[in-house]
């Protein structure tokens, strides 16, 4: 009778594997006996704030004398509360000297405590979120968009990045800036409507970077600055597996826009009296409607200019036509990726072959846990009679 033994060991060429560790700066430093449980990051390229979850599992044993940095005492009266800044960052501790990456600056808006559980719950905004809570007061007379916009940014605290083009504006904007000054009647309700709308019409971006908002035109694939992740997709179709580096993928097409969109924008401009009107299509512009078929979608604004509603009309119009294809992706977590970026997508023999935007990405991490982020990508790609990028 004879006895096998199987030995189960590794390979000292072992496959790289990653560690992936995340870090809470607050006010600049990692407090003591709070650790991350669970981290969310919604970022994007939309209109909106980006956002972070955090959980965290509390030692009391070493919590400072001094109390939890989120209780914070109320102010005295006439003083405001100050803000509770944060900063998420992640690095891979497998990777030999990596250094960490900042996944989010922003600040503290709600805290869950439980005390009997030792757990804490927080949510934040990053730093346009000053932006949104402050209330337009105040009226502007013969500024340029640019000037308009580093206004705002500096009324509210912080620092602007303002490179967008744009020129003297203040003869059609001083009657609908001065009749509307008032909290409650102003058109821009909030000085991220006022740089949003400025952006928009100069064919920009608007986003925060840390304490600067930047103001500057949507970077372009084509860009020396742009960065590029490439996915290539391999079906060898011999039935082996399928190659492609992502945990799922769906792309999707709408036929109701692909058919064709037509943008119509109208004006008054009560000073000057006079009308503006514009049409705009995959055909360029028009001063009648030049499509039969497809959607039509009517906008109406007040005090422009024909050259400012026309670059309200391409604006309009590359924000709808985005929507016609859109590709979700769920991969492994990727520390460098972020919205205003790409992905080249190839090899899936498809229409979808090419490089596309990536619009938004959601960052999910558990410590000792999974890593992994869901992307959706929008196609905003230009023809040569469309400048800018839109979201």
């Amino acid at each position: 009778m004879s006895d096998t033994t199987i030995v189960i060991g590794h390979s000292s060429q072992r496959k790289p594997f990653r560690t992936p560790v995340c870090r809470v700066l607050v006010n600049g430093v990692e407090p003591t006996g709070y650790y991350p449980t669970s981290v969310t990051i919604q970022r994007t390229r939309y209109a909106r704030c980006d956002t972070v979850d955090l959980s965290f599992s509390i030692d009391r044993g070493a919590i400072s004398t001094n109390g939890y940095w989120f209780d914070l005492a109320d102010p005295a009266s006439g003083q405001t509360l100050a803000d509770i800044p944060i900063i998420v960052e992640m690095r891979d501790q497998e990777t030999a000297g990596s250094q960490w990456t900042r996944m989010f600056t922003g600040f503290v808006d709600h805290v869950s405590f439980d005390p009997g559980a030792s757990t804490l719950q927080i949510t934040g905004r990053d730093y346009l979120a000053k932006l949104m809570d402050l209330r337009v007061m105040d009226a502007w007379l013969n500024k340029t968009g640019p000037e308009l916009v580093t206004a705002a940014i500096t009324a509210a605290g912080l620092t602007p990045s303002v490179t967008l083009p744009g020129g003297y504006e203040g003869q059609y904007w001083q009657i609908e800036h001065k009749r509307q000054s008032s909290a409650a009647q102003h058109r821009f309700q909030t000085a991220f409507d006022l740089a949003r709308y400025v952006a928009n019409g100069s064919n920009c971006d608007l986003y925060a970077d840390g304490q600067t908002i930047v103001c500057a035109p949507y970077t372009k694939a084509s860009d020396s600055s742009a960065v590029i992740h490439p996915l290539p997709y391999h079906d060898a179709k011999d039935g082996s597996p399928i190659k492609v580096n992502v945990l799922s993928m769906m792309m999707e097409r709408d036929y109701q826009i692909a058919k064709g969109v037509e943008v119509h924008c109208i004006s008054w401009d009560s000073k000057q009296r006079i009308k503006a009107e514009v049409y705009f299509s995959a055909t360029g512009v028009s001063k009648t409607k030049s499509l039969d078929n497809g959607m039509l979608h009517s906008f109406r604004f007040p005090g422009l200019k024909q050259d400012m509603l026309l670059a309200k009309a391409q604006m309009l119009y590359k924000q709808i036509v985005a929507h016609e294809r859109t590709v979700s992706l769920s991969i492994p977590g990727l520390l460098s990726l972020s919205p205003r970026q790409f992905f080249r997508i190839g090899g899936t023999g498809t229409t979808w072959d090419g490089t596309i935007d990536v619009d938004a990405v959601t960052t999910n991490f558990t410590p000792g846990g999974s890593f992994t982020q869901s992307v959706t990508l929008r196609n905003r790609s230009t023809a040569d009679n469309e400048d800018g990028e839109y979201d």
